[in-house]
């Protein structure tokens, strides 16, 4: 009977739909996209509402789909097409969509100086073979308004599929939200909400193209860092730097400065600075001019100050131009700093700093993006938004903290990172295998099990319903094993939660399950001394150590030609952005310094760009380099000694020390290396080199240390193209402080046979000095 009833149900179901698909046929626009013009082309039942026909992805490749050409039609007269895919956008494995709802979601922006002509979603994804047609589809949200609804035929069921659906530009802004969500249905009976049957899976090549025309903006300086920098922009950033003259090296510190600004606020985005000099490039860009060292073609008048400017580039009037102005060099820098310290006070068209008082110096570890390692750390000051710390579903995303850490913390020997950790819970129904695991750069940590309502085994803390959210609140102390720590660090939760049906038709399970980590659960690094093994390459790619230690560089001298090149200028500045991302901060204090000021390298971490002139101040120094590059010779050398590499977090050296005693050569091909090793000046002070035998190669190796930052480790990492190799030849050296005791005991525990024979010398003293005072005693008794 309820078989003849659930038939019954269907046929009437199926009956419904077609005389509702025959309407819509006879209509004259068809069913239409939510705002959009209706598409010509469209028939079938393969039609999404105002997409195109969905095709096997081969097939839509190879033009199969007549709409699908529509996307190749040259944007027209003035405007730009873009393509991002949602990897790019952040989503690099696609959106995994299970269960009879479920949904992910893909954000994506529009730089406030364009306009959108037109856009597209070109969605490639896959759906189970044993979801029902005609109760399944995938729905289609932009900005939480439903855009397209995508029907699931049975032929097309497992294969690769490519649909593009337009998005209406009206209903684009700064900030925009693709979400997609799964209604699946595998059976007409009662059905479990979570079968493993009810997937579709979205492709990370799945893209989303958009067709810009510029928008002109005004001259305007509270709308900084806008043009140059756009947070709705997940692209690298280029921002050229234009200068009237050949610049000295105060004008060079002055574009440091804004470089190590602009690298921070652009955060994960790979800042470059091509430099141009007397010439205006065609993109936003920043000039820095004095009086005397004006740009052709820019008509300004002269200034008594340092000044400002926001300016129209005269070559494209949709450009803007950032000038930094002043009658010298040393207004230049007082221009900058206020740029990157003030910028909440700018508006106009141009601002005159007046005066202006820079802060103090940094202390050492206190970038604002670094974890505090002075104190315990609330896991709340590490997350921009408290959501990021809750989740919902019953296999919810895993809730991650990115962790980054000074990379010369000691964990040799340490029992692990104290964490508190509170959180909160949707309580199961009753016992089951639910849990919360805890893990840390992917390698698992701790697992706890989730208790029932009203269950507890713990007696050293006290559970508490929450009964306003229905939740219930746990504790943990974990302990993070010290030898899982890097630099760089991503500390994850995974909640797994059971759903529970008492039976086949039991009520629908839905997403009501939720889970957080409480802001106020801790963390603490500072039972970790500061001590580190160098020169270790790897400190340097991962976080800019040793010269980020201080966030203002206030340690920190950069040593270049006295009349750089372009190429040269491009890889100082692009190395100080690597800087300011990673300690998210702006750096003031360094100094910019040429080969032969020697006497100014005392007491300073000292980074060399080669050009001809820092190649012959390091082969004055090349008794103790491991690679000296020229533009045709190539002297390459290693001292032989043992090491550790294992003694502070990330310093797992994974460098080959194979290489030759001495080898002198001559080449003219192409050859980069980024090379350390301790100052030749100063003892325990670190050189890290840039050294090229071209400019190109110069450039290649600010490249590598961003694309290929896990292949840099030891003293030596050669650059060749793609390919990074990385050695260890030189003598090693250690920064840092800890106890006297700490030191010998780190020291000698690298050298087993040795603190064995120590051992026994001190055991036979002993052995010595007990024998002669027995034989003393002896003697007195026997004289009594």
């Amino acid at each position: 009977m309820q078989l003849r009833a659930s038939w019954s149900r269907y046929t009437l179901y199926t009956l419904v739909t077609a005389i509702g698909a025959l309407f819509a046929a006879m209509s004259p626009g068809g069913v239409m996209l939510a705002g959009a013009a209706p598409t010509a082309g469209r028939t079938g039942n393969a039609a999404v509402s105002g997409g195109t026909p969905a095709v096997p992805e081969t097939a839509a490749v190879a033009g199969a789909s007549p709409d699908a050409s529509a996307a190749t039609i040259p944007p027209a007269p003035g405007t730009s097409e873009r393509t991002v895919t949602f990897a790019q956008l952040g989503q690099t494995n696609g959106l995994r969509l299970r269960g009879t709802e479920g949904s992910g979601d893909v954000n994506f922006g529009v730089r406030l100086d364009q306009s959108v002509a037109s856009a597209l979603l070109r969605l490639r994804y896959s759906y189970s073979p044993a979801l029902i047609p005609d109760l399944s589809q995938l729905k289609v949200y932009l900005n939480e308004e439903l855009i397209a609804t995508l029907p699931f035929n049975k032929q097309d069921g497992g294969k690769n599929l490519l649909r593009e659906i337009p998005l209406d530009p009206r209903m684009l802004s700064g900030f925009n939200r693709v979400r997609l969500v799964l209604i699946g249905h595998y059976t007409m009976e009662c059905e479990d909400p979570m079968h493993s049957s009810l997937w579709a899976d979205i492709s990370p090549q799945s893209e989303i193209v958009t067709s810009t025309q510029p928008l002109t903006l005004r001259n305007d300086l509270s709308m900084l860092p806008v043009p140059f920098f756009d947070r709705h922009d997940n692209r690298d950033q280029s921002i050229p730097f234009v200068f009237g003259s050949q610049p000295s090296l105060a004008v060079v510190h002055a574009a440091g400065v804004v470089a190590t600004w602009a690298g921070a606020i652009g955060d994960y985005r790979r800042t470059r600075f091509p430099v141009s000099v007397g010439t205006l490039p065609s993109k936003h860009a920043i000039a820095f001019v004095t009086n005397e060292t004006m740009l052709p073609g820019l008509d300004m008048p002269k200034v008594d100050g340092p000044t400002l400017r926001m300016v129209v580039n005269p070559g494209d009037p949709s450009l803007k131009l950032l000038v930094i102005q002043g009658r010298d060099a040393k207004d230049l820098e007082t221009a900058a700093l206020a740029l990157v310290s003030g910028r909440a006070a700018l508006s106009g068209d141009a601002t005159r700093i007046a005066a202006l008082e820079p802060l103090p110096p940094r202390p050492a570890y206190d970038a604002p993006r670094w974890v505090r390692t002075d104190r315990p750390v609330k896991l709340g000051e590490l997350v921009e938004n408290p959501a990021d710390l809750q989740a919902s579903g019953y296999m919810p995303w895993p809730i991650r903290i990115q962790l980054n850490l000074p990379a010369d913390l000691l964990t040799w020997q340490n029992t692990g990172v104290p964490m508190d950790l509170k959180y909160r819970y949707t309580p199961p129904v009753k016992p089951d295998d639910s849990s919360m695991s805890v893990s840390i750069n992917d390698q698992f940590v701790r697992a706890y099990r989730l208790r029932s309502a009203g269950a507890s085994t713990d007696k050293s803390h006290m559970l508490v319903e929450l009964l306003s959210d229905g939740t219930m609140a746990d504790r943990r102390e974990v302990r993070i094993p010290a030898f899982q720590v890097a630099s760089r660090n991503s500390l994850s939760f995974q909640f797994a939660m059971e759903p529970h049906k008492e039976g086949m038709c039991s009520q629908t399970i839905t997403n009501a399950a939720r889970s957080a980590i409480d802001a106020d659960s801790t963390i603490d690094f500072s039972g970790l001394p500061h001590y580190a093994e160098m020169p270790n390459l790897s400190f340097f790619a991962g976080s800019g150590f040793p010269f980020t230690k201080y966030a203002d560089l206030s340690q920190t001298a950069v040593v270049m030609s006295k009349t750089p090149d372009k190429a040269e200028l491009e890889t100082v500045f692009s190395t100080l952005g690597q800087f300011g991302r990673s300690t998210g901060v702006y750096a003031d204090r360094f100094e910019v310094l040429d080969t032969t000021q020697t006497e100014r390298f005392k007491d300073r971490d000292l980074l060399v760009v080669g050009g001809k002139d820092a190649a012959e101040l390091l082969t004055t120094w090349g008794k103790s380099l491991p690679l000296v590059i020229d533009q045709t010779r190539r002297v390459m050398q290693s001292q032989p000694q043992g090491y550790r590499g294992d003694g502070a977090a990330g310093s797992a050296l994974a460098a080959s020390r194979v290489g030759p005693a001495r080898m002198d050569a001559q080449s003219q091909g192409a050859l980069a290396a980024l090379v350390g090793f301790e100052s030749p000046v100063t003892s325990s002070r670190s050189v890290v080199a840039i050294n090229a035998s071209s400019d190109a190669g110069l450039l290649s190796v600010v490249d590598a240390v961003d694309t290929q930052r896990d292949a840099i480790h030891g003293d030596l990492a050669v650059v060749n193209g793609d390919r990074t190799a990385s050695y260890r030849l030189g003598n090693t050296y250690f920064v840092g402080d800890v106890s006297w005791w700490t030191r010998i005991r780190y020291h000698l525990s690298s050298h087993p046979i040795l603190v064995g024979l120590v051992a026994l010398l001190a055991a036979f003293a002993i052995a010595l000095k007990c024998f002669g005072w027995l034989q003393r005693r002896a003697a007195r008794r026997l004289e009594k």
